[in-house]
């Protein structure tokens, strides 16, 4: 009986091992899931700071390309408001001089536009 009598007083002890081993397992569990926690808090917050350049980036380039747009309205604006009446008639008197069969077929175009559109808007009414 020996054998018996041994293995009930190893029991306990065995029984203790296998709690120590449980709560060995679960305390290295506990350390892994927090540091799995700890890294996935930086990596979200190294995402959304990238998330957060990227958009001054991209408002920088936005803004970049509406003040170049706006430069050349601006520009256009000031040609327009530059020239004359007088200078633009002028202009296009040499143009009829220098080519007059292009100035009557463009006359007659606008002519007929002109002529179908007064057309439709007094049938419409």
């Amino acid at each position: 009986m020996t054998n018996s009598r041994t293995s009930t007083e190893t029991a306990p002890e065995c029984g203790n091992g296998a709690g120590d081993s449980v709560e060995e397992l679960s305390r290295s569990a506990a350390r892994k899931i927090d540091r799995g926690i700890d890294q996935t808090g930086s990596t979200l917050h190294s995402a959304a700071s990238s998330v957060r350049d990227k958009g001054r980036q991209g408002s920088e380039a936005i803004d970049n390309l509406a003040a170049g747009t706006a430069a050349r309205l601006d520009a256009a604006a000031s040609y327009i408001e530059d020239q004359r009446a007088a200078d633009v008639f002028e202009r296009v008197r040499r143009f009829a001089h220098r080519h007059p069969t292009r100035t009557l077929l463009a006359a007659a175009a606008i002519g007929f536009l002109a002529g179908s559109t007064i057309t439709r808007a007094t049938h419409s009414r």
